[in-house]
């Protein structure tokens, strides 16, 4: 990761954090399918790579969080207080002792990785025995890839070519160790007030230039499918999640 990660959001992360701003709950799903799995006896949760540290806000009172994040805007605005620390660090190699954490959770961030392998050692070694990690993200192949590696690729100065979540993963998360509890497509829809305001919030956060928020919002019903009526506009986004144990 995360070279090509920390190259990419060190130009387009201030996009992505306005994103988040002015809609914070629109991705609560996304966060939820993360979060919900996690074992109430957790007491102390990785997050990596953490973005901006949005996801502290989803755990219960009483866990400690921990943000490992490479690129500096991000780290700059994640969490460090009495029940919150954040690493600045590439996911692979993680300034942190052995069996650090009850949980690791990964959300959206490894399809620049360009080895998951290292990554999910890195995990493992991160994690107490009995410890859980929950990673989602975009699946190989399905609505969300074309959206992202067509249209954004497109419209993208930068481009977007993600490596999705597939078939091999489990096995890589295997090798590295994990028992693989259960891997699905999750329902992650994004909740946004209007058509315009989807448009313009994955403008933000995918860096989509020359295009109006009527465009992008059509190209989002069009190739991943959406409502927009009494309930707003509801995106119908979905995730592959794998939630696993160290043996």
């Amino acid at each position: 990761m995360l070279d090509s990660y920390a190259a990419i959001f060190a130009r387009r992360a201030d996009g992505y954090c306005r994103a988040m701003a002015h809609h914070p709950q629109a991705r609560d799903a996304e966060f939820g399918a993360v979060v919900d799995p996690l074992d109430p006896a957790a007491r102390t949760v990785i997050d990596m790579p953490a973005g901006g540290g949005w996801l502290r806000r989803y755990l219960r009172a009483g866990v400690h969080y921990v943000a490992v994040e490479p690129a500096e805007l991000f780290f700059d605005l994640c969490p460090q207080d009495e029940s919150a620390d954040r690493v600045r660090a590439a996911v692979e190699a993680v300034p942190l002792p052995d069996a650090a954490a009850d949980a690791i959770v990964s959300l959206a961030g490894l399809h620049h990785a360009p080895d998951l392998g290292a990554i999910f050692a890195e995990a493992y070694r991160l994690l107490r025995p009995g410890g859980q990690l929950v990673i989602a993200d975009v699946a190989a192949g399905s609505r969300e890839d074309q959206f992202l590696n067509r249209y954004v690729h497109a419209h993208n100065p930068m481009g977007h070519e993600g490596v999705f979540l597939d078939d091999g993963t489990a096995g890589l998360l295997r090798r590295a160790g994990f028992e693989v509890l259960a891997e699905e497509q999750a329902p992650t829809p994004w909740r946004l007030g209007s058509a315009e305001q989807a448009g313009a919030y994955c403008a933000d956060l995918f860096g989509i230039e020359g295009q109006t928020p009527a465009q992008v919002a059509a190209a989002l019903k069009d190739i991943v499918g959406a409502t927009d009526g009494g309930d707003g506009f509801v995106l119908g986004w979905s995730l592959r999640r794998l939630i696993c144990r160290k043996h």
